[in-house]
């Protein structure tokens, strides 16, 4: 509509006395006709609530009788059952939580917690946190109430499970204020006695004093257990040899930790061993590479090994394992040493196994006050003709024979960590013009360095290039790096059209710490 006073619209402008009666007088046609339209969108709108609410009363008729013919009414009940299995963890046992399977399904409808309810292997892995205990007046009322649902709930989980193997694992917040006579890991370790004829994998971390529940048991308590993990929470002698569940008739793997692990103390049927990991302090173990060649004569079935190894004491020497034959592991895949010194006699160790089916390396190398350092272990890679995976820590070894070895790595390799890297970026995974680093590890399909200082990102920009630009050998999936030093230039938009192509790459730099500035600096009222 057009206005005498359009240049004024949208703007301070004040009218003088003599253009107020002007701009009313405009006013009273407009303001009829916008009464007359606020009229006819009033009916239009009521039309239109009716309508709507004719239509949501036919979406909900219409929904409510499409929802009985979901397929999902009609699946059988073994199926609905498999498909609740499939929705539990595989990797570890299911939490006391509402947030995932099976409590999870019980919310869902009133059928299908019935179905979740009357269906026992849903409820055979159980994980069990002992409540933590905090401070203030009502900090015991709050501790007891709170163990009281957590043992209810457990106890609720257990008589779900029907007859079916158990799976239990129980954690406490390592605390050493906390009594254990109060532990309510020992009310619930009480409640589970009964169930042991049912335990077929434990794993108990706790308080050392706890664990005297469990070593009341003896082997016929126990005919299903196959797996045992325990984490005392002590530096005193354990002493493993009173824990007769580990002689059951089906136990084949041995998880511990401990500094004064022996594993020669532990009453197992070696013979039907498979898995043996051991961890704790390597100043304080007593573990030798003499002792390691003799578990590995009694343990045919062996498939993974993780040890710790302290060749420091005087009794254990270069010619100590001389008088040994050598040992031939059949079945070994991963083998992990954590070693502390004697270089010379972890040589003679690796010279006297054979691994036919090695397949994974691991290697935590500590550095004593005398510097000692991990030998190279080149000949041993070329005797591994099938190893895929190799994780070393790089700077307890020089990097000559660190590089000797990647060298000599076989051409199966899949995958390669390398902690504290020390290594300079000329090779072998320094990819320059020439494209050396081709020629190590053709299937190499995962890199990760960690604390990685000396690799420039030119270099590495180099070697994940020259890795995905022949067609080949374009094996690479995942590239994770984390350097120990700022970023000279980034490399990621290079790196994004083999991101876009499939590749995990991951790097990261130390940043520097930004300054907080505030002008309320010293301030009262800050």
């Amino acid at each position: 509509m057009a206005s005498p006073f359009a240049s004024q619209l949208g703007t301070n402008y004040s009218p003088n006395d003599e253009e107020v009666p002007k701009i009313e007088a405009l006013l009273v046609e407009p303001a009829l006709r916008l009464k007359r339209l606020e009229d006819e969108i009033g009916e239009l709108q009521k039309a239109l609530d009716k309508l709507a609410a004719e239509r949501e009363s036919l979406v909900a008729y219409v929904e409510g009788h499409k929802s009985l013919l979901s397929p999902v009414r009609r699946l059988p009940l073994d199926i609905i059952q498999e498909i609740f299995l499939a929705c539990i963890p595989t990797h570890r046992n299911c939490a006391m939580s509402a947030s995932e399977a099976p409590v999870l399904l019980g919310r869902i409808c009133s059928s299908w917690r019935s179905i979740s309810l009357s269906t026992p292997r849903l409820w055979a892995k159980l994980h069990f946190v002992e409540p933590p205990r905090s401070y203030g007046p009502y900090a015991s009322i709050f501790h007891t109430t709170r163990t009281t649902q957590h043992l209810e709930g457990a106890k609720s989980w257990l008589g779900r499970s029907g007859l079916c193997p158990l799976s239990i694992s129980l954690r406490t917040p390592h605390t050493s204020h906390a009594p254990v006579s109060n532990s309510s890991l020992q009310e619930f370790l009480q409640t589970l006695i009964p169930f042991a004829s049912r335990w077929q994998h434990i794993d108990f971390s706790m308080p050392l004093a706890t664990f005297d529940v469990v070593s009341q048991l003896t082997e016929t308590d126990v005919p299903l257990l196959e797996s045992v993990a325990f984490y005392p929470f002590s530096s005193s002698e354990t002493g493993w040899n009173r824990f007769r569940v580990l002689h059951g008739l089906r136990v084949s793997s041995i998880y511990a930790i401990g500094d004064d692990l022996t594993a020669e103390d532990f009453p197992i049927r070696w013979e039907q061993l498979t898995v043996l990991e051991m961890a704790g302090a390597t100043w304080r173990t007593s573990m030798t590479s003499e002792i390691v060649l003799r578990i590995l004569r009694k343990t045919p079935k062996l498939q993974s090994c993780k040890v710790m190894l302290n060749d420091g004491h005087p009794s254990s020497g270069p010619g100590i394992l001389s008088s040994h034959p050598p040992v031939e592991c059949k079945f070994l895949r991963t083998l992990q040493f954590s070693c502390e010194n004697a270089a010379a006699t972890f040589t003679q160790l690796l010279d006297r196994i054979s691994l036919p089916e090695m397949r994974s390396f691991i290697l935590r190398w500590e550095i004593d006050s005398h510097g000692g350092r991990c030998p190279s272990l080149a000949h041993q890679f070329k005797r591994w003709t099938q190893l895929e995976s190799l994780d070393i820590d790089s700077e307890s070894t020089p990097t000559p024979d660190l590089l000797e070895g990647l060298c000599s790595l076989p051409p199966t390799m899949r995958r390669l960590v390398i902690h504290d890297v020390g290594l300079p970026v000329q090779v072998p995974l320094d990819a320059s013009d020439s494209l050396p680093g081709l020629d190590v590890c053709p299937l190499l399909e995962t890199l990760e360095i960690y604390r990685c200082v000396n690799i420039s990102d030119a270099a590495l920009l180099r070697f994940i290039a020259a890795r995905m630009g022949v067609a080949p050998r374009a094996t690479l999936r995942r590239v994770h790096i984390k350097f120990n030093r700022y970023m000279t230039f980034d490399i990621l938009p290079s790196l994004q059209p083999f991101i876009e192509a499939g590749l995990d790459v991951s790097i990261s730099h130390t940043e520097l710490l930004p300054m907080r500035f505030t002008p309320w600096l010293g301030m009262s009222d800050t």
